[in-house]
């Protein structure tokens, strides 16, 4: 993964990025939504493989892979951004930080309202701390009736490319 180029976003494009999540509110920053808080530095990194990465005040906010758009784990971690979670009990914990998928008994909790397709992050047990970025494969119905099976896809976790080159480029 390398940086093709990066780029501070104007505040015409930050206006249009921003009505593209208009449905999607629990996607726009903390920093974005309080007018008070002045002028906010976004950024646009392009990789090589033409992923884009939103970083506001050096904080990865968005991570676009051109076929979906999810949060940075940076992002849910500080509490910027929300999305319902998942809660995994500890011994799914080093499988996710490796970039499995999370399988339904490791699953102890998780918000009802959650349908096939939708995103979530997943949380570990004891820490309460987001682990991954993850696209729902079942729905919540579906994972408390099942006992077996893949239940979340994992698109983005803590160590992962992405997680590294965001700190790189915050420091």
């Amino acid at each position: 993964m390398r940086i093709k180029h990066r780029t501070k976003l104007r505040t015409k494009e930050l206006r249009q990025l921003l009505e593209n999540f208009s449905e999607q509110p629990n996607f726009i920053h903390q920093a974005l939504r309080d007018p008070s808080s002045g002028k906010v530095w976004v950024e646009r990194v392009v990789l090589d493989d033409k992923t884009k990465l939103y970083f506001v005040q050096n904080e990865l906010w968005l991570v676009d892979m051109q076929k979906e758009v999810y949060p940075g784990l940076p992002a849910l971690i500080s509490k910027n951004i929300q999305l319902p979670e998942v809660v995994v009990d500890m011994g799914a914990v080093p499988y996710i930080a490796n970039g499995a998928d999370v399988m339904t008994p490791g699953i102890v909790n998780l918000n009802n309202q959650l349908n096939v397709g939708d995103l979530a992050v997943i949380i570990d047990q004891k820490n309460q701390v987001p682990l991954a970025v993850g696209r729902m494969l079942l729905s919540a119905e579906a994972i408390i009736a099942a006992d077996k099976g893949r239940a979340i896809e994992t698109l983005h976790y803590v160590g992962d490319q992405l997680w590294k080159l965001a700190k790189e480029l915050s420091e």
